[in-house]
């Protein structure tokens, strides 16, 4: 190592600078993610999930469940509904099932300021719900009016509504301990709406405010043990209890910092940018070794007559990776977190100033142990092919010319070809690569791989996947739609104010619907056994549970529902009756997120035609009542209406129809869904005002495209400076293993080179066979490069078109050839080349030809 310092020292740098670089990058992501954990712990409490409006059998069998560590109970009775301005809030009982609600408020990370109820005509509201209800001033004191409603199921499946208008005296206020953290953790922009939550007395006592069999309740719980698998064991117990889908209320963000730590340590997963950066070191220190072992074969021979063991001899390439290995991983892993420390410090986050905590570092012992994991066994890799190689040395080659080369066979044809053809020097350039194969193949093999990382990572076809997705999940520009503030049968949006914003200067269109939700009533034989343990239907032989029902002007309807409609039906049919039935389209599939990933039926053998029951809440006057009735299903909607067409999340049965029909089926007509798009996305100032028209204006739930498109494009910046670090580490590795590769074969060939040297060959002679050398590297290395990262393309979009099967789209993507990424590729490679090769052979120009040719050993 003392005697070859220069490639010594290039292997340490190696290995140090990408050490530092995979434990930065991992310690940083970790270190922000405890940070941000932290955070969202305080502003919303340590619990892992919410199980709500579940049975109280299946309450016990939650409460004791042997995977939960801590839990606390609440009554669910129903919800409270402002009829002044349509807002909502759920209604919970103060206490719990033997439980001391001080802990629940501190399981959320809230206080109570006030007293408790004392009866069901007390209340206490928290933060949320006083904005929502509108009220002003100090609350505690004060008298609220509101209306209670309650649905439930009863044994036999049929769903009961129950309805009460009450006045309730606030008595306290339920407050966060920190401040809200608003929207920093989600990619939803705009006037996204929270829980409001209510606490009255509750049945207790002889006490009752609602029905008994309308009673059903709310657990939180922490689980036991490692609390980054939390995610997996909150949906095992949905599926273990059959709880349904829609009990879930996770606390989300806390979750997923916790999974994303969980990532962050395991071993399995690395950056496959960072696995393509540890086979270069990989193939970096083996051809380094490769190179100097070979070098010493008289010394290690004669180590051999006088009486070396094999496993002597083998123990000194041992030793030396030793050395690499420690030092070098060390040094790299104090190198990293120093840089980490810097990076916290660079990069701020908004959501640890939101609650007051200063960025720290998190050395993370498993991301410590996942580094030094991979660094040496990255180098035992290295390793195994000299120390098997030098074992197989024998004491013949202290005796005899250990520089000889096999008897060269007669000239190929080709190889005569190219020397008539260009000359003998050009020739001997690119016959200097074959000197040593195997130097030269993994030389050829770390820059393709740098190639792969410059064409893949930076195909287009990234951005493509980026914008179908955004097409998925955000189809227009601003959404609006009641949210979970808002009570789904007062919430309307006005006519004058979707005018309004119709005419505004930066508007191209706007879509306006409205969407409710009725129940479908079926034998129970009828539905798929899938979708009844999804939603965690009960109920034994007639089960009625919730559909979306869906109203759109007669234009929109051909515009956005007819593309979707099988058996080239037409949204025409949507617009009259048959036989005196509505005449609706449906949708009769759902995703099922949670055991297949994958769409499924809803009804086993819905067809076109078929009469389905409906029980839908008809406005009569003031009143509600519960309406059954009977529609025809005119067309069924294709599967990738979930993907591109206007599917509602979370997916459930969909009943669409004509707005022409909604005052028959609902008793009103109305709007309470707008969907804008902009003329232009660029016109920042034009769309601001379209935006803050909206969100000032409607008091809904408002999403914004550009918070998504925001977030894709910092994702995509990260991953740009990771891989321009990634990039610029292997391209180094390769330049170095092309670099000591020429120059070796030269220093073994200096005999031969000095000689012809003398024999006439020029400076000029000389720089043609070193840029054919270069030349020949870079054509193998971009033809490689290219195979390999268009192979890898063709898988990308192979398995998009898969994945996206389940969505119900038959074809996702189209290959397309990287044309630019190849460019950048060809011409960096060849830059490299050339630089590694002119210095590689930079003594043999400036040296005397006497000296050269003395200079056998």
């Amino acid at each position: 190592m003392k005697k070859n310092k220069s490639r010594t020292l290039m292997m340490f740098i190696m290995v140090i600078a990408t050490v530092a670089f995979m434990i930065s990058i991992d310690m940083i992501k970790v270190s922000q993610t405890y940070n941000r954990m932290e955070a969202f712990k305080l502003a919303y409490g340590d619990y892992h999930s919410e199980y709500v409006d579940i049975s109280k059998d299946k309450l016990e069998k939650v409460a004791n469940d042997n995977r939960v560590e801590y839990r606390d109970t609440v009554q669910n009775l129903g919800f409270l509904i402002n009829k002044d301005n349509g807002t909502i809030g759920e209604l919970k009982s103060f206490d719990g099932e033997n439980d001391n609600s001080k802990n629940y408020f501190d399981r959320k990370a809230q206080v109570l300021k006030g007293e408790e109820p004392k009866n069901n005509n007390e209340i206490v509201l928290d933060e949320e719900c006083i904005k929502n209800f509108g009220i002003v001033g100090s609350p505690i004191g004060q008298t609220v009016s509101l209306e209670l409603r309650k649905e439930y199921t009863l044994p036999s499946g049929e769903k009961k509504l129950y309805l009460e208008n009450k006045k309730f005296k606030v008595v306290g206020i339920v407050k966060r301990t920190y401040k809200d953290i608003k929207n920093m953790s989600s990619t939803n922009v705009g006037a996204e709406q929270k829980r409001g939550i209510a606490y009255t007395y509750g049945d207790f006592n002889g006490q009752s405010i609602i029905p008994k069999e309308a009673l059903t309740y709310d657990i939180i719980l922490r689980f036991k043990g490692n609390e980054l698998v939390a995610s997996n064991k909150m949906e095992q117990l949905v599926n273990d209890y059959s709880l349904g889908r829609m009990t879930i209320n996770p606390n989300s963000n806390y979750l997923s910092e916790l999974l994303s730590i969980k990532d962050l340590k395991s071993v399995k997963e690395i950056n496959p940018n960072n696995i393509v950066l540890i086979i270069t070191v990989i193939l970096l220190v083996f051809n380094m070794m490769n190179i100097i072992w070979s070098e010493y074969l008289r010394e290690i021979s004669m180590l051999r007559l006088i009486g070396a063991r094999k496993r002597d001899i083998r123990f000194m390439v041992v030793y030396q990776s030793v050395l690499l290995a420690a030092f070098g991983t060390i040094i790299g892993i104090v190198l990293g977190l120093g840089i980490t420390k810097l990076g916290l410090v660079s990069f701020k986050d908004e959501v640890l100033d939101a609650v007051g905590i200063s960025p720290s570092i998190h050395i993370d012992q498993d991301v410590i142990m996942k580094t030094i994991k991979v660094a040496v066994s990255a180098i035992v890799l290295a390793t195994i092919v000299p120390v098997i190689k030098i074992g197989k040395i024998g004491c013949m080659e202290a005796i005899s010319n250990a520089t000889k080369h096999k008897k060269r066979e007669k000239q190929s044809k080709i190889g005569k070809l190219i020397q008539d053809k260009f000359g003998i020097f050009r020739y001997m350039g690119i016959r200097n690569l074959w000197i040593k194969k195997t130097r030269t193949f993994v030389s050829i093999l770390t820059i393709t791989l740098c190639g792969y990382l410059i064409i893949y990572t930076f195909s287009g076809m990234q951005n493509e996947v980026n914008d179908k997705i955004r097409r998925i999940y955000y189809k227009n520009d601003i959404t609006v739609c009641g949210g979970i503030a808002n009570d789904e049968e007062i919430f309307k949006i006005d006519d004058n104010k979707i005018d309004k914003i119709k005419n505004m200067q930066g508007v191209k269109s706007v879509k306006s619907t409205y969407e409710d939700t009725s129940t479908f009533v079926t034998d129970k034989k009828n539905i798929e056994k899938a979708f009844i343990g999804y939603y965690g239907l009960e109920g034994d032989g007639k089960i009625e549970t919730e559909n979306y029902l869906r109203f759109y002007d007669n234009e929109d309807l051909k515009k956005y529902v007819e593309p979707y409609m099988l058996d080239g039906k037409t949204s025409k049919e949507l617009e009259t009756k048959t036989d005196g039935y509505i005449n609706v389209a449906v949708y009769n599939s759902f995703y099922d997120m949670m055991k297949t990933h994958t769409q499924k039926k809803i009804f086993k053998d819905l067809k076109q035609g078929d009469i389905i029951n409906l029980n839908v809440k008809y406005h009569n006057g003031d009143k509600i009542e519960k309406r059954s009735v009977k529609v025809r299903v005119a067309a069924i909607i294709k599967a990738d209406w979930q993907a591109y067409g206007d599917i509602i999340r979370p997916y459930k049965f969909e009943v669409i129809t004509s707005e022409d029909n909604m005052k028959e089926l609902l008793g009103f007509k109305a709007y309470n869904n707008l969907a804008v798009d902009y003329k232009d996305m660029e016109n920042i100032e034009a769309n601001s005002k379209v935006e803050e028209y909206v969100t000032q204006n409607i008091p809904g739930s408002i999403t914004l495209k550009t918070g998504f498109v925001n977030t894709q494009n910092q994702e995509m910046k990260n991953i740009f400076r990771e891989s321009v670090i990634n990039i610029t580490l292997v391209l180094m590795i390769a330049a170095i293993s092309i670099f000591c590769t020429v120059k070796s074969n030269l220093m073994e060939r200096r005999k031969e080179m000095f000689t012809m040297r003398a024999l006439g060959m020029s400076a000029k002679d000389m720089n043609s066979m070193n840029m054919w050398e270069s030349m020949t590297y870079a054509v193998l290395s971009v033809i490689s490069g290219i195979a390999l990262a268009t192979y890898e393309l063709f898988k990308f979009v192979e398995w998009n078109n898969n994945a996206y099967t389940n969505f119900g789209i038959e074809h996702f993507m189209d290959f397309t050839f990287p044309y630019p990424q190849v460019a950048i590729f060809a011409i960096v490679t060849l830059v490299t080349c050339i630089i590694a090769v002119k210095l590689a052979n930079r003594d043999f120009k400036n040296r005397e030809i006497s000296d050269g040719m003395r200079d056998i050993d």
